[in-house]
């Protein structure tokens, strides 16, 4: 029963040797003993082995002790006061600093089962029993490991196993019990001498630490460091070569660890949060760092206004058009001849689209380009920029993530099987208990959303740099003043003819005004209504009530916008007639693009899709690929 050479094997273990022995002292002495053990690292797996037969002892000396982490480089030093020994002294500290760590990783890495809950309990009644004492040696390095059993001088093993599960169980550990008297007090009084020169070590408290309660914030704090530590370290090793606000500079990182995993991205923060600038960074670092081609797509005013000026002040030489010219490229539309992309859509390997929303409705041209472009191998990536991606329901989302997002169950290991379903699951709820949660775990993937109330809260003193200077972030508050006027004094009777002129032409309603001035008939969304038989469709009536409503909140907005949406629409229907007297009908292509559109992009779609801002209704020619023979 006394075990002489100690090893870890499939038919034996150090473990089981050293707990078969303890268990023969227990019933074959008469008196109690001591057990006194030295090692260097500790764990709670490991005093499972012995758990049974350590509560049997009567009186249990435990002394832990650091080692070096293995052998240092040895760098000359310039500081003529750093000797030997302050060196000595100084690798001593990391490694007991070391020590303290691994103690404290291996009591973390026990996890949360009930197992091991029971087993962390038990040991921390262990060592809070009278008769077991920890000791910690910190005047040197520990190397020595022994489980002794110095009563009597009965015996000691001793070797290379730590008391630790790997020590006693699975490393390759050679140990070598000792039975001779002389021998066993020589390593008593060896293991005296560390025992007096070792100072107390609570490690009852480190591990009842796992029990101190947390606020509930800490513990969130912790989820959300588990959840995006990793993005945070990687985002703090880099500099942005934008002058970036420290939200931007966030919103920046973010979006591209979303681009590295899906290739595309939506950024969606609030208007005037510089979606500009998170997008120009990316851009940068596309063009300048990786020396990739990028592909800037907006409406025609931002991209001649505030984007022609960003590129320009940051030199990012980009391909910037407009939609309608992306559309009108006959790389992606066979129809038209133009040449707006200037290089092969292959070569571009990233795509950033402004306003984006623009593209929400997949059954359009519009939409079919924007997926022709983003075909091929290896993937382009995909920047869209918008602050309402919503507009009309969560399904404008839906199809925007669609440019790529390509697969249903991209989203599976969030437990979301199929991104529709997930849709069509919200849509089905109703509004009033929709709630953002619903759809966090999408958003959470694939956007960069803050909004100003955001950034006030969490970005309190964030600066921004206004030509050279940094300047701190303050957003206006809008302070109302009412104007009083009489509208009926300025302009008598204006809206008597303004509710004739838009409403008492649809043929439905009986006018009850006493006036002969002209009404808008919107005749060619509605020509069954001029059919011998009398019986206009209902869907062309129902298209020219959504006509007739776009235009009034056109006007509810700004009478100037108005004026001009209403010129458009005069210029387009004077070319439409002009073409039906040269014996072409101009396709509803145009119509249905508009119809798919807010309302307040009414003007910019009817000069965008016809080009009748600056088109001499003499040379059609720009219409023709919209026409068909009638």
């Amino acid at each position: 029963m006394r075990p002489e050479f100690l090893v870890n094997r499939s038919d034996n273990t150090v473990a089981a040797a050293i707990s078969g022995y303890l268990e023969h002292l227990l019933t074959t002495l008469a008196a109690p003993f001591e057990l006194a053990i030295s090692t260097a690292y500790f764990n709670a797996e490991g005093f499972q082995l012995l758990a049974d037969v350590l509560e049997k002892v009567g009186r249990v000396r435990l002394v832990l002790g650091a080692e070096p982490e293995g052998q240092e480089r040895q760098l000359r030093h310039l500081d003529p006061v750093s000797g030997p020994e302050e060196m000595e002294r100084a690798r001593l500290r990391r490694a007991l600093e070391g020590h303290t760590r691994s103690l404290k990783a291996d009591r973390d890495l026990l996890g949360f089962s009930l197992e091991t809950d029971e087993l962390a309990e038990r040991l921390i009644t262990w060592l809070g029993r009278e008769g077991v004492e920890i000791r910690r040696f910190e005047h040197g390095f520990l190397h020595g490991k022994t489980f002794l059993v110095g009563t009597d001088a009965q015996g000691a093993v001793v070797g290379s196993s730590n008391f630790t599960y790997a020590g006693l169980a699975t490393n390759n550990e050679l140990n070598l019990g000792q039975y001779q008297p002389h021998v066993v007090a020589q390593v008593r009084d060896w293991f005296d001498e560390v025992w007096e020169q070792s100072a107390p070590f609570d490690l009852a408290s480190l591990y009842a630490a796992r029990y101190l309660p947390h606020r509930p914030y800490l513990i969130y704090l912790r989820m959300l460091y588990e959840r995006y530590g990793a993005e945070l370290e990687e985002e703090a090793q880099g500099a942005a070569g934008i002058h970036l606000t420290s939200f931007q500079h966030d919103g920046v990182w973010r979006a591209k660890r979303i681009l590295d995993k899906h290739h595309g991205v939506l950024i969606a923060d609030g208007v005037g949060l510089g979606k500009t600038f998170v997008a120009g960074e990316l851009i940068r670092q596309a063009v300048q760092e990786r020396r990739q081609r990028v592909l800037l797509v907006s409406p025609a005013a931002l991209r001649d206004g505030p984007w022609r000026y960003f590129l320009g002040q940051h030199q990012l030489g980009i391909r910037s058009i407009s939609y309608e010219e992306l559309s009108r490229d006959h790389q992606l539309n066979p129809k038209r001849d133009g040449d707006h992309l200037h290089f092969s859509i292959d070569d571009f390997a990233m795509v950033v689209i402004d306003e984006a929303q623009a593209y929400r409705n997949p059954d359009t041209e519009r939409a079919e380009v924007l997926r022709r472009l983003l075909e091929g191998t290896p993937p382009k990536d995909l920047v869209l920029l918008s602050a309402t991606p919503v507009n009309n329901s969560l399904w404008d989302l839906y199809y925007l993530l669609g440019y790529f997002i390509r697969n249903d169950a991209a989203f599976a290991h969030a437990g979301i099987r199929s991104l529709r379903g997930h849709f069509a699951q919200a849509m089905a709820l109703d509004p009033d208990d929709l709630s953002p949660d619903k759809l966090f775990d999408v958003l959470d993937e694939v956007a960069v959303r803050r909004t100003r109330h955001f950034v006030k809260l969490y970005y309190p003193n964030d600066r921004v740099n206004i030509r050279g200077e940094s300047v701190a972030i303050r957003f206006p508050q809008p302070k109302v003043q009412r104007v009083s006027y009489d509208l009926d004094e300025t302009l008598p009777g204006f809206f008597v003819r303004f509710a004739h002129a838009l409403d008492c032409g649809n043929g439905r309603c009986v006018c009850g005004h006493d006036l002969e001035e002209p009404t808008l008939c919107l005749a060619r969304y509605a020509p069954s209504g001029y059919s011998l038989s009398g019986h206009p469709e209902s869907y062309e009536l129902q298209l020219a009530g959504l006509l007739r409503s776009g235009l009034l909140k056109r006007f509810e907005s700004s009478s100037h916008a108005f004026a001009l949406t209403c010129e458009r629409m005069a210029a387009s229907h004077g070319a439409f007639l002009e073409l039906l007297d040269q014996g072409w009908v101009v396709t509803g292509a145009a119509l249905a693009e508009w119809m798919a559109t807010d309302s307040d992009e009414l003007s910019n779609k009817l000069s965008d899709e016809l080009d009748v801002e600056g088109l001499d209704l003499t040379d059609l020619s720009p219409l023709l690929p919209m026409m068909l023979p009638p």
